[in-house]
């Protein structure tokens, strides 16, 4: 019971009508874009970037894999191969960063600089990890 009155208290809070200046304020879902008032155009744009960005990070996360069982084996290997090692966690990391930043300029490009500064209060969750 605790847990519903809790739940009502906050999805009260988070749909009440009070003018903020920034929406920010209001109780706020991870990836939910909803605070932005996002145009049609705008909507199907996103929608794709966000699926793009999600068959991009699926393969990201393939490759981690693979590159931890290498990281694994050179370990385990009598010498250990410090350039290896680290070219590997290079690559994985410049394929991340390379997603992110691809990903973060089309979000740019969607939105018009009031947006913009709107989606920079929930940017992070949106950072590649």
């Amino acid at each position: 019971m605790k847990i519903v009155l809790i739940f009502l208290l906050f999805f009260s809070f988070g749909t009440a009508k009070e003018e903020h200046e920034h929406k920010h304020h209001e109780f706020h879902m991870p990836r939910d874009l909803g605070y932005l008032d996002l145009d049609s155009e705008q909507k199907a744009k996103i929608s794709k970037i966000v699926s793009e960005n999600e068959r991009k990070l699926e393969l990201l996360h393939d490759k981690k894999e693979l590159v931890e069982m290498k990281m694994k084996r050179f370990f385990l290997e009598d010498d250990f191969d410090k350039e290896k090692f680290a070219k590997l966690i290079l690559e994985l990391k410049t394929e991340s960063i390379t997603i992110e930043a691809d990903m973060f300029k089309q979000m740019h490009d969607a939105l018009n600089p009031k947006q913009r500064e709107l989606f920079l209060y929930y940017m992070k969750e949106w950072e590649v990890e």
